[in-house]
């Protein structure tokens, strides 16, 4: 018994010794791997080059205060809000306006406020004005964006998923947009007779109302695209097969565009029928109250967010038969 407890009273100390070192190591290793994982960090890249139509760019890994002078929608579309935007497009983009109710007005689209858009600080600047890219890029990293380049919607999603690196955003958004496409067109399949025909024409800017095709604006993407609702004769021939986004009909031409519906673009206190006095009571389309009037404030942009929402809102009047506005 002597012999163990001399041999405890040796050995304690020594364990305590050996407790002690072996914490530090441990501590001393932590604190090495915690230094490699900062400078592991602080190395990792937090910028990245785009290739773009103006060149290479050298953006932010994951941008943050994003600036807008047009493209809007796209942006929304991946998760993105900006945080700033220019608001006169919001008063004929009300689908955006809720996404945006923090977002700075930069003015006027066709020429922003380059004062304010300095305020904002923004780490990224997308603008659709290739003659305001120099500009801009004095103020912040910036990427020319045009959604014509592109063929198809989704294809417009994906690239803005690229230039803000939020490609999974942008896939999911796509595959929603698919969805929401087939249930729109599902919903009014039982409701539009085989073979009847459409006209989109918007009676506010033009002196004569405007016979819209599958465009930029005004419906046509919605209507014609995405619900893939059949034009009437002659805005086939003489608009979409001839690429363009408009005609302006006369009185004496117009009932040669309209189809079996008119949807029809007002807003208050716009131009209506009057326009057409000895036409409008002959057209089958009033005759049969196929006539659906559509807020432009609604319809004048045509960015993919917003347009599968104006093809909802379509489908959902068509489906109701309600033709006035709410």
């Amino acid at each position: 018994m002597v012999v163990k407890k001399v041999w405890y009273r040796i050995s304690l100390p020594i364990l305590l010794v050996m407790a002690v070192w072996i914490s530090g190591c441990t501590q001393q290793g932590a604190v090495e791997q915690s230094t490699a994982d900062t400078d592991s960090e602080a190395a990792a890249p937090q910028t990245r080059t785009l290739t773009t139509m103006m060149g290479d760019i050298t953006v932010p890994l994951n941008p943050e205060r994003v600036v807008v002078d047009w493209n809007i929608g796209h942006v929304l579309a991946v998760g993105v809000t900006p945080v700033g935007v220019p608001g006169s497009l919001l008063d004929y983009g009300v689908f955006l306006r809720d996404k945006l109710v923090d977002s700075a007005d930069l003015g006027n689209h066709s020429e922003v406020s380059l004062e304010k858009m300095v305020e904002l600080e923004p780490d990224l600047i997308i603008t659709w004005d290739q003659e305001k890219f120099q500009t801009y890029s004095k103020i912040a990293p910036t990427v020319v964006f045009i959604p014509d380049q592109y063929d198809s919607m989704e294809a417009e999603v994906t690239a803005m998923g690229e230039i803000l690196n939020r490609q999974a955003e942008a896939k999911a958004w796509n595959e929603s947009f698919k969805q929401r496409i087939a249930a729109a067109q599902a919903k009014i399949k039982d409701v539009i007779p085989d073979g009847a025909t459409f006209t989109v024409a918007d009676f506010n800017f033009l002196k004569n109302p405007a016979i819209i095709g599958n465009s930029a604006n005004r419906g046509g993407r919605a209507a014609y695209e995405l619900l893939g609702l059949t034009p009437a004769s002659k805005v086939q021939t003489d608009i979409l097969d001839q690429d363009k986004e408009n005609l302006e009909a006369s009185a004496e031409v117009f009932g040669e565009y309209v189809g079996d519906y008119l949807l029809m673009m007002v807003t208050e206190g716009s131009k209506d029928h009057s326009l057409l006095p000895n036409v409008w009571a002959n057209l089958p389309a009033v005759q049969n109250n196929h006539i659906f009037k559509l807020d432009i404030h609604k319809y004048f942009t045509a960015d993919p967010y917003t347009s599968i929402l104006q093809a909802e809102e379509i489908a959902d009047r068509l489906a109701s038969g309600q033709t006035e506005l709410n």
